[in-house]
């Protein structure tokens, strides 16, 4: 689906609505934003959707004032967060955002306006899906501090820290990294808050929380507030520090969302910044087995989590201290070391991290804009370590590096602005990448033997004929469209590397180069430009090129001074107000002088003028020099239109912002506006319900009097109603208790009657069974002598027989005691003899193998002896073999 008809099905459904807000336009306008959601959600390209077309400009103007707007429907609100929070994906569209739009500050708004208990008829994800959006805006954007809405925003957030943990905590961390990172003003401000105790203890306890997100937010935040603080020198003091690194790297590698990786990667690259963090990681002793882990994700992620892993290894590589830890981990693999040249980087990639990073080096930079340049600086660095230090037991794979090196020296052919940019800028890093692998002495005729020179003039030749620098001298606008700056880097960096090969059959092709007026503007630029290395590069340039004989000295002079010039005016352009003269026309009237006068001696020369007179070259010469003066001098004019161009943009970009911090104040007017009117609608009932209560007071009181009167009448009857009362309750009491005495006797006297007949009944029952048992004891008493008497007589026969077999026993153990006795006498004499046999046999074994080893010497002996008689015998044999011959 095409993107642009989308954009403008979404701009028409959002004009009807704001004409006529109906249920059915606002269907009509989902249905629009749910199709342009769907074609801007993660991992589609958004290069359709240009914030500088008047077109996208509009529809991000009606997005803006559906958030402004109190009155939004909330399924509405939530569609547009959702798709600012799609276009945020892209640089470009949230620089825009930010700058243009000041969407923080209204995003801003909308969180104060859900977070009032004002407004309960806002679902809660609303403010959720606004922290997120938020968020996610504010990554790697600095806001300016105090605002109109900075100090409410860190209070709110603040109170969702220090709350009760609910899904507002995690985003309001996040938020609260962005803005503290880098921002000394904000920092400041959170200092001095009188709760800061309390957030640095909650921070702390945040670092023991389960989500590593969490983790990371919270020493994002204290390393932003207390780095440099006594604080947080007892947090990251040289006992945690340890733990810390090992806690963040653990988060590197196993993290599974790229937003954490992407805050843990900002937390190392702002820690280390600090010197006794980074001469801690430097003798931390973990830190190879850790680099070898996150050197592995480079076979692993996806684009944008490679591209912040090469940040990081870029932050490692700038300490000096680790350049040799990051050579060896990544280029003394053991697969690596064993590795045959012949085969292909990219069957490798997704194994051994060099070629990974060699892969993503070779990435087009139209599918990918941050990580082949990353990739390359990276690179760069590795072989700058490897080349220039005594690192001679590690391989630098060269035959490797050149081929890839040389074979991304493309030359541009597109026309979109911002591709050229970006292809520019990744030849640029692999000029630097080629210089560095210059710098060693036996590499350079490889390096020659493999580029493609007619290429690469084919590339100085596209600068010099299409770039704005080497055109107009003109020094570009910050635009991401213009590639001005980039090509002339470019073509900077190809005149060094042809500087380190000229000794390789490069010079003459050089000396060409150095002789070319197109070049003259570019070392003008880069020697008045403020980056250092390129000022030396083209110092360098020039001094290897003033030797020459025709080397156009004057005209680099001239455009020296016309870069110094044009810096001059386009500071003095910013400095004057919008409605002061413009001096171009006094310009313009000389240029017309000058003209007609240049003109006049193109006639004389052409008419009379002889060529044969020694200074008619010299004039010639002048003259050349003085067009080319006027020819820069149309250039400065050029350059301060594009400078009144550059200030109209800024003063549109200011009415723009004005327009959408109107729409803002008219929000909040209206906002003002509504709450005025709820409260003069309660004051209204609260002053009718007032009324209400006067009058009902006034008839309370009246009730009131006559209610006291008729109490007092009853206070009387009361009284004397009670002393009755007090009499017919004692008299009713005593009759009670008579009659209550009267009962329980009768009943006592009836049951100790019908007690005294079962007693007496009881008693004859008794005297009967007595009777009959003393008469059955008598006869058991008799049975029982005569069994007693029978078991007396059995007692005394058993008696003596126990006797008689006792002293047997006893007999029987004195003769098995003796019998003992011997036996222990006998065992104790074999016992002797055992161990004499033992020492007889251990000598018996010793004198045996003193007995072998005799034999087998004598064995050899005799094998020795039988030799000598053979060698006798065949003597023998031979002397009888000769005497029988003769």
């Amino acid at each position: 689906m095409d993107g642009t008809s989308v954009i403008k099905s979404v701009v028409k459904a959002a004009n009807q609505y704001g004409s006529n807000a109906s249920q059915d336009n606002l269907m009509f306008l989902l249905s629009q934003l749910d199709t342009l959601i769907g074609i801007t959600s993660q991992g589609k390209s958004l290069k359709f959707f240009c914030p500088k077309e008047m077109l996208v400009t509009e529809c991000l103007s009606y997005l803006l004032e559906f958030l402004n707007e109190p009155s939004t429907p909330p399924e509405l609100t939530s569609k547009t967060m959702v798709l600012l929070f799609n276009l945020g994906a892209d640089s470009e569209i949230s620089h825009a955002l930010q700058v243009t739009y000041n969407l923080p500050a209204t995003l801003a708004a909308c969180l104060q306006f859900y977070s009032k208990e004002q407004s309960p008829k806002q679902p809660e994800y609303l403010m959720l899906q606004c922290l997120q959006l938020l968020q996610k805006i504010t990554y790697n954007y600095r806001i300016s501090y105090p605002n109109n809405y900075g100090e409410d925003l860190i209070r709110f957030l603040i109170q969702q820290i220090l709350g009760l943990e609910s899904e507002l905590q995690l985003p309001s961390l996040g938020l609260l990294a962005n803005l503290c990172r880098n921002n000394i003003s904000m920092q400041a401000h959170i200092k001095a808050l009188d709760n800061i105790k309390a957030i640095y203890k909650k921070l702390i306890q945040c670092l023991s929380h389960s989500s590593q997100t969490v983790v990371v937010f919270s020493l994002s935040l204290l390393s932003s507030l207390c780095l440099y603080e006594e604080i947080g020198e007892k947090l990251f003091n040289a006992k945690n520090i340890n733990q810390t690194f090992q806690l963040i790297f653990n988060i590197l590698v196993k993290s599974d969302g790229i937003i954490t990786r992407r805050y843990a990667v900002d937390l190392v690259i702002d820690v280390i910044k600090s010197p006794h963090i980074k001469q801690s990681l430097i003798i931390y002793e973990h830190f190879p087995v850790c680099l070898q882990q996150i050197l592995k994700l480079l076979t692993t992620l996806e684009a944008d989590a490679v591209s912040k892993i090469f940040e990081l290894l870029l932050a490692f590589s700038s300490v000096n201290e680790l350049r040799p830890a990051i050579c060896r981990s990544l280029m003394m693999t053991p697969n690596l070391e064993a590795l045959d040249s012949s085969i292909e980087p990219a069957r490798l990639a997704s194994t051994e991290p060099y070629f990974a990073a060699i892969n993503w080096a070779m990435q087009d930079v139209q599918l990918h804009e941050h990580a082949p340049l990353k990739a390359l600086e990276f690179l760069t660095d590795v072989y700058e370590e490897l080349l220039d230090s005594s690192m001679t037991h590690v391989s630098p794979h060269l035959d490797i590096i050149i081929p890839i090196a040389t074979g991304q020296l493309l030359c541009p052919v597109e026309t979109d602005g911002i591709v050229l940019r970006a292809r520019c800028r990744k030849l640029s890093k692999v000029l630097q990448l080629c210089l560095v692998l210059c710098g060693e002495e036996g590499v350079r005729s490889e390096i020659v033997r493999l580029l493609d020179t007619s290429l690469c003039l084919s590339i100085l030749e596209h600068q010099l004929n299409h770039n704005r620098i080497g055109l107009n001298l003109y020094k570009p606008n910050n635009d991401d469209t213009d590639w001005s700056e980039p090509g002339a880097e470019v073509v900077l960096l190809m005149m060094d590397l042809f500087l380190k090969l000229e000794a390789y059959s490069l010079q003459q092709p050089l000396q060409q180069l150095l002789q070319d007026q197109r070049l003259m503007p570019f070392l003008a630029h880069s020697l008045t430009c403020k980056n250092r290395s390129r000022v030396q590069t083209a110092l360098r340039v020039i001094t290897h090129a003033s030797s020459l004989q025709q080397f156009p000295t004057i005209i680099l002079g001239e455009c020296i001074a016309s870069c110094n010039n044009h810096k001059a005016e386009e500071i003095e352009t910013l400095k004057r107000p919008l409605n002061s003269p413009d001096p171009t026309f006094s310009l313009s009237r000389n240029n017309k002088l000058n003209d007609s006068s240049i003109q006049g001696l193109i006639d004389k020369m052409k008419t009379g003028m002889d060529l044969r007179d020694v200074r008619a070259s010299e004039i010639m010469d002048v003259y050349e020099h003085k067009l080319t003066s006027l020819a820069t001098k149309e250039s400065h004019l050029q350059d301060l239109l594009e400078a009144k161009a550059l200030a109209l943009a800024q003063a549109d970009r200011l009415i723009a912002q004005y327009r959408c911090r109107r729409a803002q104040s008219e929000a909040e007017a209206r906002k003002l506006r509504c709450v005025l009117k709820e409260s003069e609608k309660r004051s209204e009932e609260y002053r009718e319900q007032l009324q209400q209560v006067m009058s009902d007071r006034e008839h309370l009181s009246s009730k009131l009097q006559k209610a006291s009167s008729e109490n007092q009448r009853l206070i009387t009857i009361a009284e004397a109603h009670d002393k009755l009362v007090v009499t017919h309750a004692d008299t009713s009491k005593r009759l009670t208790c008579v009659e209550s005495t009267l009962a329980t006797q009768t009943a006592e006297y009836q049951s100790l009657k019908e007690n005294h007949n079962l007693l007496t009944k009881h008693t004859d029952e008794l005297q009967h069974k007595y009777n009959i048992t003393v008469e059955t004891l008598e006869k058991q008493q008799e049975e029982l002598t005569t069994r007693l008497k029978e078991t007396e007589g059995q007692l005394a026969n058993v008696s003596t027989q126990l006797k008689q077999k006792i002293e047997q026993l006893e007999k029987e153990k004195e003769e098995l005691d003796t019998a003992l006795d011997g036996l222990r006498s006998q065992l104790e004499k074999s016992e002797k003899t055992i161990k004499e046999l033992g020492q007889k046999t251990s000598t018996l074994e010793s004198d045996c193998r003193k007995l072998k080893k005799e034999v087998r010497e004598k064995d050899n002996q005799v094998k020795l002896q039988r030799a000598e008689l053979d060698k006798h015998s065949q003597l023998t044999q031979m002397i009888h073999s000769l005497t029988g011959g003769k």
